[in-house]
């Protein structure tokens, strides 16, 4: 028998045994492995050592550590955690502590009820993972963690072999499952999480985008192949050169770096002149960002979701994207954006240091005297980038703080889309013209499996609008003055370097391209059906099921019946098998000595009776045999011999004797050793 069962000797014992203890560390290691994807190594460097003592201590059974010892390693445990994160609270901060405290929780599992504890926090521990991803594969791992631990209780609870109680585990797995798809299809849906994640939730996880766009931020992006979002044309794929997806526009520029700042938000929103250009509904899965924009296919006229326009037409969110967020844009392509400027506008759209770049004012000035029209103007830049030996590049040359725009208009002449886009606006402020950058994304890929589009990190892009009059903001990209295959084909048609891209972003469709577009597939049904899975969705399954129109109610109800029918169930199960506690006096002095014994290191197994423990302890510990062989056999004579059990004077006697034992750690004599 193991644990928590009943002794041939009639006893409760409540130590688990090392095979047990073996079982879960192998547990921890298990349920702990996917979060060293993405804790520090610091952490992992201190866990796996933790881990290893515990089981190679489990393997040779050693003695648990003593009561100093693991409040040491505790502390430590706490100490390393807040000098790593500077606190102990957040998402990196608390999953990192409760692996190592979970790891030291190990060293004081001494009974039963510590046991379910530890597998109980492991539990927690198991469900953490989804604060970093929600991927199909995750699920898939969390599915094997959860028949994991299940065989871990049912391994504690009851005795058994592995193979049997993984067998059990499977078993209440698979009775669970329909249970489990019913509530998830019926139960009522709220929009957004029940309760706020970490504050740090998702930090790990961006589109590439920032609120900043120095020289050489979006050479950075090309090289990452990660998915940014996942689109679907409602009415139909756009041209290509028409797959521009508006993120944060950028109105501050200090010399090098464009941005924005809080003072874009107190400007008037954006306008789109009525009846003009068409609309385009577009279905939109955006991974996390961490900020509050919603990209959309530019211009976004408004979206299904909580949302405003903002003075440079970017669709932002109430909140910031902290996980994978679904939402449908309209957008109007061809339309006149903001027909009238406003005067605050148009002086933020002006707005240049006093200093620096010296060189490209000049050329700006030149260009002002001598065309006078703006749209002359952005013509002549634009034949600037055509004529001149301009190069597209995912390397280019680094430039100075104080002169980064003439150093690319005239030394260098290479750059990615960020210096062509930043030039050209700096050149249009410069000449008079009011200017603004655009960054988000240019292009997209059709997936090979399912009905949607792939925008990538490595299609992150920065363009130009400039204010014309009658014609409102007009999207003007300079890069495709220097290379057109960008537009149309993408970043991987236009330059030369293109083995430096990442290999997803090269669209090279051999085979394992191909399989890598099939498990994105998979991974966009998952995205759509399951984690999207919202009242909106939620109704329209109802309505497929013929449970939508007036059956709202009656639905609730059933639903909320078949949830209070399972608490009552799980509560019956637990009150059948609850600990009944003996409330003789002699068991409980033979508990304390166990207890007592189990503290410095000699837990009871769970197959021992009293006299087998007793003659173990005996072997190990010679200075404790006489003592415990001899409360062993008058606990035991006590205990099943009913012409002893009735006797006051020898009850009296065995529970002072119990009492009075203190074994103390090795090496030091019991005090019934020393006071005969």
């Amino acid at each position: 028998m193991n644990a928590s069962t009943q002794t041939a000797a009639g006893e409760f014992s409540n130590a688990p045994d090392a095979g047990q203890r073996l079982r879960l560390v192998v547990c921890l290691s298990l349920v702990a492995i996917p979060h060293a994807l993405h804790l520090p190594i610091w952490v992992l460097a201190l866990a796996v050592p933790i881990m290893a003592w515990q089981f190679v201590g489990a393997l040779r059974e050693w003695p648990l550590p003593g009561r100093w010892l693991r409040f040491v390693l505790a502390a430590a445990a706490f100490g390393a955690v807040f000098a790593g994160f500077g606190r102990v609270n957040g998402q990196e901060a608390g999953v990192s502590l409760l692996v190592l405290l979970l790891a030291l929780k190990l060293c004081e599992i001494r009974t039963h009820r510590d046991a379910m504890v530890f597998l109980s926090l492991t539990c927690f521990l198991l469900a953490t993972q989804f604060l970093f991803s929600q991927s199909l594969a995750m699920a898939l791992y969390l599915v094997v963690g959860s028949w994991v631990l299940i065989a871990a209780f049912v391994d504690v609870a009851s005795a058994g072999t592995p193979r049997s109680t993984l067998g059990e585990s499977a078993k209440l797995l698979a009775q669970a499952l329909p249970v489990a798809v019913l509530l998830f299809v019926l139960f009522p849906r709220i929009p957004g999480p029940i309760w706020g994640l970490p504050s740090d939730a998702g930090a790990q996880a961006r589109t590439g985008l920032s609120e900043s766009m120095p020289p050489g931020s979006l050479t950075n992006l090309a090289l990452d192949g990660g998915v940014a979002l996942r689109v679907r044309f409602v009415d139909g794929p756009v041209p290509p050169a028409q797959r521009y997806w508006r993120g944060p526009v950028l109105w501050d520029f200090d010399g090098r770096t464009w941005s924005r700042n809080d003072a874009d938000r107190r400007l008037p929103p954006a306008r789109l002149a009525p009846g003009s250009g068409s609309r385009q509904a577009v279905d939109i899965t955006l991974e996390p960002t961490r900020h509050d924009w919603l990209i959309a296919l530019d211009v976004p006229l408004a979206a299904d979701t909580a949302s405003r326009l903002d003075a440079g037409a970017t669709l932002t969110a109430k909140d910031d994207v902290n996980e994978r967020m679904r939402y449908r844009t309209t957008s109007i392509v061809g339309g006149v954006l903001d027909p009238d400027l406003d005067a605050r506008t148009r002086r933020r759209a002006l707005l240049l240091p006093v200093e620096g770049n010296p060189q490209a004012r000049a050329l700006a000035t030149r260009w002002h005297a001598e065309y006078r029209e703006p749209a002359a103007i952005v013509d002549a830049a634009l034949r600037r980038f055509r004529q001149q030996p301009y190069r597209y590049t995912l390397r280019p040359p680094a430039t100075r703080d104080n002169a980064s725009v003439d150093d690319f208009l005239f030394d260098t002449l290479a750059g990615f889309c960020e210096h062509y886009a930043g030039a050209f606006t700096f050149l249009m402020r410069a000449a008079g013209v009011p200017a603004r950058v655009v960054t988000g994304y240019q292009g997209a890929e059709r997936a090979t499996v399912g009905d949607y589009w792939l925008v990538r990190n490595s299609d992150a892009h920065a363009w130009a609008e400039v204010w014309l009059a009658g014609r409102g903001w007009v999207r003007v990209d300079p890069t495709a003055a220097v290379a057109p295959g960008r537009i149309e084909a993408g970043v991987a048609a236009s330059i030369d370097d293109r083995a430096s891209l990442p290999y997803m972003a090269r669209a090279s469709g051999d085979a394992w391209y191909r399989v890598q577009m099939l498990w994105d597939g998979i991974n966009a049904g998952w995205n759509r059906w399951f984690l999207a899975y919202g009242p909106q969705l939620q109704q329209r399954m109802l309505d497929l099921l013929g449970l939508g129109g007036g059956w709202g109610k009656p639905l609730l109800a059933l639903t909320a019946g078949v949830v209070a029918l399972l608490a009552l169930v799980s509560v019956g199960i637990a009150w059948r098998g609850r600990r009944v506690t003996d409330t003789d006096a002699v068991v409980a002095a033979w508990r304390d000595v166990c207890a007592r014994l189990t503290r410095i290191g000699y837990p009871r197994r769970g197959d021992e009776g009293a006299r087998a423990y007793a003659d173990r302890i005996a072997a190990l510990r010679t200075d404790l045999a006489d003592d415990l062989q001899s409360l062993a056999a008058q606990y035991t004579r006590l205990r099943y011999a009913p012409e002893h059990a009735s006797q006051p004077a020898d009850r009296a006697a065995f529970i002072a004797a119990a009492r009075s034992f203190r074994p103390g750690k090795p090496g030091r004599q019991s005090r019934l050793a020393r006071n005969p």
